[in-house]
Protein backbone atom coordinates (compact mmCIF):
# COMPACT_ATOMS: atom_id res chain seq x y z
CA UNK A 1 0.00 0.00 0.00
CA UNK A 2 2.95 2.22 0.62
CA UNK A 3 3.89 2.36 -3.51
CA UNK A 4 0.21 3.07 -3.91
CA UNK A 5 0.33 6.08 -2.14
CA UNK A 6 3.80 7.53 -3.41
CA UNK A 7 1.83 7.06 -6.61
CA UNK A 8 -1.50 8.77 -5.20
CA UNK A 9 0.42 11.65 -4.18
CA UNK A 10 2.00 12.92 -7.28
CA UNK A 11 -1.90 13.07 -8.49
CA UNK A 12 -3.49 16.56 -8.26
CA UNK A 13 -5.20 17.04 -4.85
CA UNK A 14 -8.47 16.90 -6.28
CA UNK A 15 -7.85 13.44 -7.21
CA UNK A 16 -6.55 11.90 -4.70
CA UNK A 17 -9.26 10.87 -2.15
CA UNK A 18 -11.41 9.70 -5.18
CA UNK A 19 -8.51 7.41 -6.07
CA UNK A 20 -7.88 6.25 -2.43
CA UNK A 21 -11.37 5.20 -2.28
CA UNK A 22 -11.34 3.46 -5.66
CA UNK A 23 -7.92 1.42 -4.09
CA UNK A 24 -9.78 0.86 -0.61
CA UNK A 25 -12.68 -0.86 -2.77
CA UNK A 26 -10.62 -2.71 -4.64
CA UNK A 27 -9.09 -4.44 -1.45
CA UNK A 28 -12.42 -5.35 -0.35
CA UNK A 29 -13.39 -6.58 -3.52
CA UNK A 30 -10.11 -8.82 -3.54
CA UNK A 31 -11.24 -9.62 0.36
CA UNK A 32 -14.88 -10.76 -0.56
CA UNK A 33 -13.64 -12.56 -4.09
CA UNK A 34 -11.40 -14.95 -1.60
CA UNK A 35 -14.07 -15.25 0.99
CA UNK A 36 -16.57 -16.28 -2.06
CA UNK A 37 -13.60 -18.51 -3.49
CA UNK A 38 -13.55 -20.87 -0.85
CA UNK A 39 -17.28 -20.89 0.13
CA UNK A 40 -17.78 -22.22 -3.54
CA UNK A 41 -15.16 -25.00 -3.26
CA UNK A 42 -17.57 -28.04 -3.22
CA UNK A 43 -20.29 -26.54 -4.77
CA UNK A 44 -22.10 -27.64 -8.12
CA UNK A 45 -21.53 -25.12 -10.78
CA UNK A 46 -25.20 -26.37 -11.77
CA UNK A 47 -28.29 -27.05 -9.07
CA UNK A 48 -31.54 -28.73 -8.97
CA UNK A 49 -34.83 -26.69 -8.63
CA UNK A 50 -38.27 -27.10 -8.24
CA UNK A 51 -40.92 -24.58 -8.74
CA UNK A 52 -43.78 -26.87 -8.16
CA UNK A 53 -46.40 -27.87 -10.44
CA UNK A 54 -44.21 -30.16 -12.11
CA UNK A 55 -41.70 -27.50 -13.02
CA UNK A 56 -38.57 -28.96 -12.19
CA UNK A 57 -35.18 -29.20 -13.93
CA UNK A 58 -31.64 -27.32 -13.75
CA UNK A 59 -30.01 -24.21 -13.70
CA UNK A 60 -27.23 -22.24 -12.95
CA UNK A 61 -25.82 -21.88 -9.02
CA UNK A 62 -26.58 -18.04 -8.42
CA UNK A 63 -23.61 -18.09 -6.12
CA UNK A 64 -21.17 -18.63 -9.34
CA UNK A 65 -23.06 -15.83 -11.47
CA UNK A 66 -22.65 -13.74 -8.27
CA UNK A 67 -18.72 -14.52 -8.09
CA UNK A 68 -18.26 -13.89 -11.92
CA UNK A 69 -19.78 -10.23 -11.20
CA UNK A 70 -17.64 -9.48 -8.69
CA UNK A 71 -14.51 -10.75 -10.62
CA UNK A 72 -15.62 -9.10 -13.74
CA UNK A 73 -16.25 -5.80 -11.91
CA UNK A 74 -12.77 -6.12 -9.70
CA UNK A 75 -10.49 -6.56 -12.97
CA UNK A 76 -12.56 -3.24 -14.19
CA UNK A 77 -11.56 -1.50 -11.23
CA UNK A 78 -8.27 -2.32 -11.24
CA UNK A 79 -7.80 -1.47 -15.29
CA UNK A 80 -9.20 1.70 -14.09
CA UNK A 81 -6.84 2.32 -11.07
CA UNK A 82 -3.78 0.92 -13.43
CA UNK A 83 -5.20 3.72 -16.19
CA UNK A 84 -5.30 6.25 -13.09
CA UNK A 85 -2.08 6.15 -11.95
CA UNK A 86 -0.06 5.50 -15.18
CA UNK A 87 1.00 2.49 -14.73
CA UNK A 88 1.42 0.64 -17.58
CA UNK A 89 -0.08 -3.19 -18.58
CA UNK A 90 2.54 -5.95 -17.97
CA UNK A 91 3.29 -7.53 -21.38
CA UNK A 92 4.13 -11.25 -21.65
CA UNK A 93 7.70 -12.20 -21.48
CA UNK A 94 9.39 -12.00 -24.95
CA UNK A 95 9.85 -15.37 -26.57
CA UNK A 96 13.00 -16.46 -27.34
CA UNK A 97 13.68 -15.44 -31.32
CA UNK A 98 13.99 -18.68 -33.32
CA UNK A 99 17.33 -19.37 -34.92
CA UNK A 100 17.40 -19.02 -38.73
CA UNK A 101 17.08 -22.68 -39.39
CA UNK A 102 13.97 -23.02 -37.31
CA UNK A 103 12.49 -19.98 -38.89
CA UNK A 104 13.61 -21.59 -42.29
CA UNK A 105 11.54 -25.20 -41.23
CA UNK A 106 8.70 -23.51 -40.39
CA UNK A 107 8.57 -22.10 -43.91
CA UNK A 108 8.66 -25.03 -46.07
CA UNK A 109 6.23 -28.41 -45.57
CA UNK A 110 7.98 -30.98 -45.32
CA UNK A 111 6.11 -33.88 -47.64
CA UNK A 112 6.55 -37.52 -46.78
CA UNK A 113 7.79 -39.40 -49.61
Amino acid sequence: MLEINALISKLPEHEQQDVRELSENILFMRRRLKETRIGLEGQPVVIPYDNGGGQTGIRANPAYGEYEKLLKTYQSAIMCLRQVLGIEQQQPAEQKPKSNLSSMRSKFKVVAG
